[in-house]
């Protein structure tokens, strides 16, 4: 039985015997709905701007809760413990026509995960903002990334790889850098699969990674096109 199924066993087991022996307190609003909170990385595919909760590790839990703004919608992020207790709150994040769920992903391989909140969908590409855990364990806003979905995202050398759709015969690939400092751009490239080209649109951070702005497009260029 996973972790999230032996949480949610536990909660409900603690409802049938009146909280004895629990330790959560279910007089928390932030902690459950009163219905029960469904799993983010459960829900079907397009179903954006749903409430939903993600299991942080083993002992801590993440809660998006929605709700109907002026413009487009507001979304406030509560992390806690599993006992319920409150470590972080922050928000209103603005979200506009986000089609896909908030999900976690350690993408610079310091094992601890971070937070991807989808702001945007297009036709194919989803915004994301991004927010790293310090060394307390709590978020910060690292930047943004845009791109197909979370899991699809490449780790290489260190670097995320991101890929979004330009039009039906280009593509952008972009690698980034997080670091304590936040996101850094790499590189931005052009794909031209008509043209079986690859053009750098952004190389600002290839020196400080040693890498060759020859290589990178080599290497894309020698694709099975």
């Amino acid at each position: 039985m996973s972790l999230k199924n032996r949480i949610m066993l536990a909660l409900a087991s603690c409802v049938l015997i009146g909280g004895a022996g629990c330790t959560q307190d279910f007089d928390q609003p932030d902690f459950v709905h009163d219905e029960g909170q469904p799993w983010c990385d459960e829900l079907e595919a397009g179903t954006g701007s749903t409430d939903c909760a993600l299991l942080l590790g083993e002992d801590h839990l993440l809660f998006f809760e929605y709700a109907p703004a002026a413009r487009g919608t507001r979304l406030m992020v509560n992390l806690n413990t599993l006992e319920g207790q409150e470590v972080q709150s922050f928000g209103p994040i603005i979200i506009d026509g986000a089609m896909a769920s908030p999900a976690l992903r350690d993408i610079n391989a310091d094992e601890r995960e971070e937070l991807f909140i989808p702001m945007m969908t297009g036709n194919v590409n989803t915004l994301y903002s991004l927010w790293q855990q310090d060394d307390e364990g709590l978020f910060h806003r690292a930047g943004e990334v845009s791109g197909f979905d979370v899991d699809g995202f490449e780790l290489r050398g260190g670097l995320m790889i991101t890929h979004s759709r330009g039009d039906a015969a280009t593509a952008y690939e972009t690698a980034s850098r997080l670091t304590v400092d936040g996101l850094g751009t790499v590189y931005e490239m052009l794909i031209d699969y008509a043209a079986r080209d690859c053009r750098l649109l952004d190389q600002s951070g290839l020196a400080a990674m040693q890498m060759s702005a020859a290589a990178v497009i080599a290497a894309c260029e020698s694709r099975d096109w």
